[in-house]
């Protein structure tokens, strides 16, 4: 059994009516918008934000109408900033299809991706705990600072390990925790020690998110599904590359910062930043990162009862890490 339905399996039942009532949230009467959502809903990837939503109000008691709202509502978050991150970023391929906006256009894509939003707002408005509903404002905020800051940083590209945790965490693992929250929160029987507790793990979860898909683009692996050195190409500083400039020679610092300078980076440039992330234990250093997250994440789940849930959590902590895609 692989490691995505070993995850799902404490909550087969719940991840099945979530599914459907998620392929529901689709529907329109729109031909445009029909033929978007059957390209988006055919490009799906493994769900983990809804399964660690489900998964979180499992181990504080059981999941009810408020955990399927909240799932449902995130995951359609996590679709549009998905469908807009692409516009933003010019992506043409996306999980190894084409992005929304290469295969139809800009236009489309945004529009797509705000009616997404529209519908996030009607899972919110849903809610009776004004706890669920302070979180959706939040993450939709939060995950706009995250790109803003990132598009700074583009502007002034910083090799600050600092600067980019706050970044990732703005941008991605914000999302993570917000579904170990919500999650939680629904889960009424569930104490402020545990909804902390378990909104902090995501936020972990989050960053080795985050940290491997940034190991991932020095990579030359065909099974990723996306296109690698999109991030060195975009001169954006993830950790890999942090850690390798600070350990660079005088010489290397002064070639980095001066090919920063140009208008763009060409193919020996891109092929510069790649070895010197490899050859100065860039990816080493970002994978002992991962491992220093995985392992608090871990320490997190020791109090709670439900052993079950707790080593599905921990799987998925793994499953995380370990990916090759």
């Amino acid at each position: 059994m692989n490691d995505s339905l070993v995850i799902k399996k404490p909550i087969a039942a719940e991840f099945a009516k979530f599914e459907e009532l998620f392929v529901a949230s689709f529907k329109t009467n729109d031909p445009i918008l029909k033929q978007v959502y059957a390209h988006v809903l055919a490009t799906k990837g493994k769900q983990i934000r809804p399964i660690l939503t489900l998964l979180a109000a499992k181990l504080c008691g059981n999941v009810n109408h408020s955990t399927y709202f909240a799932a449902i509502g995130l995951e359609l978050l996590h679709t549009a900033s998905l469908i807009h991150d692409d516009v933003v970023d010019e992506t043409p391929q996306r999980r190894g299809a084409p992005s929304i906006n290469n295969a139809f256009n800009n236009k489309v894509a945004v529009l797509s991706g705000d009616y997404l939003l529209s519908q996030v707002f009607s899972y919110a408005g849903k809610f009776d705990d004004k706890r669920l509903i302070d979180a959706f404002t939040n993450l939709g905020k939060t995950l706009a600072e995250g790109e803003l800051l990132q598009l700074e940083n583009y502007n002034r590209p910083q090799f600050d390990e600092k600067n980019y945790l706050q970044i990732i965490t703005k941008k991605t693992a914000v999302l993570f925790s917000t579904c170990m929250y919500t999650g939680a929160v629904s889960a009424v029987l569930s104490t402020d020690e545990q909804i902390e507790k378990l909104r902090l793990f995501g936020e972990y979860l989050g960053l080795c998110f985050q940290i491997k898909d940034d190991i991932f683009d020095f990579s030359d692996s065909k099974e990723i599904g996306k296109p690698t050195a999109n991030d060195i190409r975009e001169k954006k500083i993830t950790l890999p590359l942090i850690y390798a400039y600070h350990h660079a020679s005088n010489e290397e610092r002064a070639e980095a910062d001066r090919l920063l300078k140009m208008p763009e980076l060409d193919v020996d440039a891109i092929a510069f930043f790649i070895n010197l992330a490899y050859k100065k234990g860039g990816i080493e250093y970002s994978e002992f990162r991962m491992e220093e997250y995985r392992q608090k994440a871990i320490d997190l789940l020791a109090d709670f009862s439900n052993k079950e849930i707790v080593n599905t959590l921990v799987t998925a902590m793994d499953y995380v890490v370990k990916r090759n895609k």
